[in-house]
């Protein structure tokens, strides 16, 4: 999968000390609060374990992203799925991704599980009446489902970015699942707070995670300096870290 991000205003080095921070110490509400603890080395193949993947690929009308789906199914498909098997789900994320290229706008969620647990998922997803509505207007144009007869990535560190350190490969998914945890956990208590929107009025349901986006967005450029890059510092003794400074910022 490509590893290209949205545009945003923020330092590359600094957005990787945010998400550390935000791994070690978020949680989400629609999901029970204690997860299991996720192994801290590389799993055995035998184990039956392995990363796998189910992307919602979406339309750009207008060549314009609408970021408000990503919620949308995170919230109201994949947080549920998450609740169910939680006990056998030790490591997850989101990956949010849109482009000018093949493939577009794509919305993944990526687990940790082995193939049993996997099947469920994927059946309980592609059953999903609110997916298969989304599908029928075109607001998600494909689903990719990763194969659960083999395990092609059986470590935990095998969706890392192999050109890190070996520490930082093992350690990394242990912080973006908290990463996704927090990001969800905020899509929660919005919703919450403005009111849950009733899934038999689709216009309805997706004015209210365009809503909810734009409440997220501003937390995070209003919020994100002090709650997130200061204390990540100080979890690392305020020791300075080498970044590369530009006007414009992407990552």
């Amino acid at each position: 999968m490509r590893n290209e991000q949205h545009p945003n205003f923020a330092s590359p080095l600094i957005v990787i000390a945010v998400f550390f921070w935000l791994g070690l110490f978020s949680g989400c509400a629609t999901m029970p609060r204690s997860m299991p603890a996720p192994e801290s080395q590389s799993a055995s193949p035998a184990a039956g374990r392995g990363w796998r993947a189910i992307r919602f690929r979406m339309d750009r009308t207008d060549e314009q992203t609408h970021w408000e789906r990503d919620l949308l199914i995170a919230h109201r498909i994949i947080a549920p799925v998450l609740k169910a098997h939680a006990q056998d789900i030790p490591l997850w994320r989101f990956h949010r991704r849109s482009a000018e290229d093949n493939t577009g706008h794509q919305f993944s969620f990526l687990f940790y599980t082995p193939a049993t647990t996997a099947t469920l998922i994927n059946d309980a997803v592609m059953a999903d009446p609110l997916l298969k509505q989304m599908m029928t207007r075109q607001w998600v144009v494909e689903v990719l489902v990763d194969r659960v007869d083999e395990s092609p990535r059986p470590n935990i560190e095998d969706t890392s970015d192999p050109n890190w350190s070996p520490v930082m490969q093992v350690a990394w998914p242990h912080y973006i699942m908290g990463v996704s945890r927090m990001w969800l956990e905020m899509i929660d208590r919005i919703s919450e707070k403005v009111g849950l929107a009733s899934e038999a009025d689709m216009d309805q349901l997706i004015d209210h995670y365009a809503t909810i986006d734009s409440e997220v967005s501003q937390i995070w450029r209003q919020e994100a300096y002090h709650a997130l890059l200061h204390h990540l510092n100080a979890i690392y003794g305020y020791r300075p870290m080498i970044y590369w400074e530009k006007r414009t910022k992407t990552f």
